[in-house]
């Protein structure tokens, strides 16, 4: 798993400005050359470079106090996707300038920048267009929502819009983006900018599709059921239902299924979280929904994948499909709703 922070300084005067922002991020990790080496400080192994490969996988957030040039050099080789690269930050050593390098907006560079500058009262330097223009951009809306972004290629075009002063138009009927203000501008929209989780959306503008992460599926099965039966029969019915699959929060169960390889496996496959909860919790909510006699006498609970969601769901919304049947297997999806307006 990541760790948040780290700082990276090669110069003795780099080191005195990592000391005082190691006083705002206790958390951070230290590095500097084995030459420099002090209390609070680890080596840096290798040449910077490779060593840089290591920060990658192992941090979300770099702090480096050097040169631009040096920086850019030793990170190139690493730097893969804007959605998975981890925020670069760069401080020349006397702290003049904090410098947005790399993930100004998913990373959080660009929060990260502002606030170091305003802790040690150097200049942020912050080049990306909807910032310095004071304009929102796709990807921070998303960030801030909670919500999957579809397509980068489609938010970079819509974001663009905002850029050059085009309308777009906002289908949120949810209201997942909460009291968003777009910039209002003259004309016909060029763009939309819309917030579902269906596989189907309008045709017509360009479009970014914005995807909450609002499905909770429950699932019962015998023990030792096919992975590939599972799998199979969750995507059945998310083409059904017209759902995105990246829409999908968690897998949820009862606790003695915590171990089953089918439920783990499709866990893997979604990429969400699994949730299992023990009888008792799920006995709260069983009387809200028709059970079976069998199922009790192996679980202690009437009903497993309905009262999972349900639970899992924080009871906030609605079922799409109660309880789906299968050989061997159940299957409920529960729709969550937003709780409130999400301010920005």
């Amino acid at each position: 798993m990541k760790q948040s922070v780290v700082i990276i300084s090669i110069s003795l005067q780099g080191n005195q400005l990592a000391r005082e922002i190691m006083q705002h991020f206790p958390e951070a990790d230290c590095f500097t050359l084995t030459k420099w080496k002090a209390a609070g400080f680890r080596p840096i192994e290798g040449k910077l470079s490779q060593f840089c490969q290591q920060l990658f996988q192992n941090y979300d957030s770099l702090i480096f106090i050097m040169a631009t040039g040096i920086v850019v050099r030793s990170i190139a080789p690493w730097i893969q996707n804007k959605t998975s690269d981890p925020a670069v930050v760069v401080l020349d050593d006397a702290g003049k300038h904090v410098i947005s390098l790399l993930s100004g907006h998913l990373g959080g560079a660009n929060e990260l920048t502002t606030r170091i500058a305003r802790l040690i009262e150097a200049n942020p330097v912050i080049t990306t267009a909807s910032d310095v223009n004071q304009l929102p951009s796709v990807d921070m809306l998303a960030q801030h929502a909670g919500l999957v972004i579809a397509s980068m290629e489609n938010a970079k075009q819509v974001t663009a819009c905002f850029v050059n002063r085009q309308a777009v138009e906002l289908c949120d009927a949810e209201n997942w983006l909460g009291a968003v203000e777009l910039p209002a501008c003259q004309g016909e929209p060029k763009a939309r900018i819309i917030v579902s989780n269906r596989t189907i959306i309008p045709a017509g503008l360009p479009a970014v599709q914005l995807i909450p992460k609002n499905i909770y599926l429950g699932i019962g099965c015998k023990k030792n059921s096919s992975p590939e039966q599972l799998w199979a029969f969750i995507g059945q019915q998310l083409e059904q239902l017209q759902l995105d699959k990246r829409s999908i929060a968690a897998v949820c169960s009862i606790d003695i299924k915590s171990s089953e390889r089918a439920i783990l496996e499709a866990a893997k496959k979604l990429d969400c979280k699994t949730q299992f909860y023990e009888a008792s919790a799920l006995k709260t909510v069983e009387h809200l929904f028709q059970g079976s006699d069998f199922v009790k006498k192996i679980t202690g609970v009437t009903s497993v994948s309905s009262t999972a969601a349900y639970l899992a769901g924080g009871k906030n919304g609605n079922f799409l499909v109660q309880k789906a049947k299968q050989t061997g297997m159940t299957l409920s999806v529960f729709e969550t709703k937003p709780y409130q307006c999400k301010e920005k």
